[in-house]
């Protein structure tokens, strides 16, 4: 921030504090008085999460990339040998697999028919309701 300070302490401890640790003074000039712009909203910070789980999705497919066997007689085979024998190799194909699982949908919504999502989505839940018989 640029310019003095405008933090004034109110009581003695607080002067005492301030004089020797300046952290009460810190907050104030950047958390009550730091400058933002008024269009700046909660939806912003939707943009750094979605980039962190980008972030996640292509560390983890880099790693399970390494270690699975593009072969029809061997993929089974090499992703059992991800879960069992790769350091932390089911954590990686868990986080891929549940990334993939909470990001897709919402990357597919806007380009498929409401009318063909309602069909799918009542035919699962239909699916559901005959399995609970």
């Amino acid at each position: 921030m640029s310019g003095p300070s405008t933090y004034n302490p109110k009581s003695g401890f607080e002067r005492w504090l301030d004089v020797r640790l300046p952290l009460p003074r810190l907050l104030h000039d950047t958390i009550h008085t730091f400058p933002t712009p008024r269009n700046l909203n909660i939806w912003y910070t939707f943009g750094g999460i979605l980039t962190f789980c980008l972030g996640i999705q292509i560390v983890t497919g880099v790693v399970l990339a390494m270690h699975y066997v593009a072969n029809a007689g061997m993929a089974f085979d090499s992703v059992e040998a991800i879960m069992r024998d790769v350091n932390y190799g089911w954590l990686m194909r868990y986080m891929h697999s549940n990334g993939a699982v909470h990001v897709l949908p919402g990357r597919l919504y806007p380009y498929v028919p409401r009318s063909l999502l309602r069909l799918v989505q009542g035919a699962a839940r239909t699916d559901l309701d005959h399995r609970r018989c």
